[in-house]
């Protein structure tokens, strides 16, 4: 059986998709594969699931789930109860997430190798793997938001690195549509804008560059009273003065581009920052 957690939770069998009825049904098999093979112990799963509401009827609770959900998921899909919890053993292929997470892996590997090409296909095979956002709809349960928290955050961080390699492979003017929606969601990520300002420079597009990067500049100091970071400021310099270090297939002359997380006045709720990553 397959699972799927890369968006709205999913579990797959031989006939289709399993019907997954409940929301504490959904809930507690994303629990169970957020702990990716270890033990979830009872009190955690209670607590997340009913919390002070559970009572002294927490533990019959639990076990009428569980028992509920081995009905659902059918003898071959184990539900292994250990001393202080339960453990769902599903093979690590078996769990989008899981494969993800080894496919962003390897894609590091080759691209610190020096394997541009295969490192921006493994990572694209990972990030291929989403639907939308993780664990859309039971994120709300807080054990289940860290893990969202953790997976997006892991996600952007890997389509920052498929980019910068698809740069250096001379991708640049493929790139300019994807990147431009991704300074859109994301208008504080300056590693996204720094690629779009490249990626528009290495396309014949030097005053759009510009533009992208003060149009930025705007918004941090706007909102939040910054200047662009040192590294995003350099590559401006550098489009300015149409550095040589910019053509294609050469490196930016700049190191890692950051996002720039916001003051004690934004936070989950801000509009530019969305939720807080960490």
């Amino acid at each position: 059986m397959q699972f799927r957690i890369l968006g709205a939770l999913e579990a797959t069998g031989a006939g289709g998709l399993v019907p997954l009825r409940s929301v504490k049904q959904r809930s507690l098999l994303a629990l169970l594969l957020c702990h990716d093979g270890t033990v979830a112990h009872s009190d955690v799963l209670i607590d997340a699931l009913w919390g002070a509401e559970a009572g002294d009827a927490g533990q019959q609770r639990l076990r009428l789930q569980l028992h509920r959900l081995r009905r659902t998921l059918g003898e071959h899909v184990p539900i292994a109860h250990q001393a202080t919890g339960y453990r769902l053993r599903v093979p690590a292929e078996d769990v989008d997430a899981r494969r993800f997470e080894l496919l962003v892996r390897q894609g590091r590997s080759a691209l610190a190798s020096g394997n541009d090409a295969t490192g921006s296909a493994l990572l694209r095979a990972g990030l291929d793997l989403w639907r939308g956002p993780a664990l859309s709809g039971l994120d709300d349960i807080h054990l289940l938001h860290r893990q969202a928290t953790r997976l997006e955050e892991l996600r952007l961080a890997a389509l920052g690195e498929r980019v910068e390699a698809d740069l250096r492979l001379g991708r640049h003017a493929a790139l300019v549509g994807e990147l431009s929606t991704l300074v859109r969601e994301h208008p504080l990520r300056e590693t996204f804008r720094g690629q779009l300002m490249l990626a528009l420079y290495r396309s014949g597009r030097q005053a759009e560059a510009l533009d992208v990067y003060q149009s930025g500049r705007r918004i941090l100091t706007t909102d939040l009273g910054l200047e662009p970071g040192p590294e995003l400021r350099k590559l401006h310099a550098a489009i300015l003065s149409s550095d040589s270090s910019l053509s294609a297939g050469r490196a930016a002359p700049h190191g890692r581009l950051v996002h720039r997380r916001a003051g004690p006045r934004h936070g989950r709720g801000c509009p530019h920052c969305g939720p807080r990553r960490h």
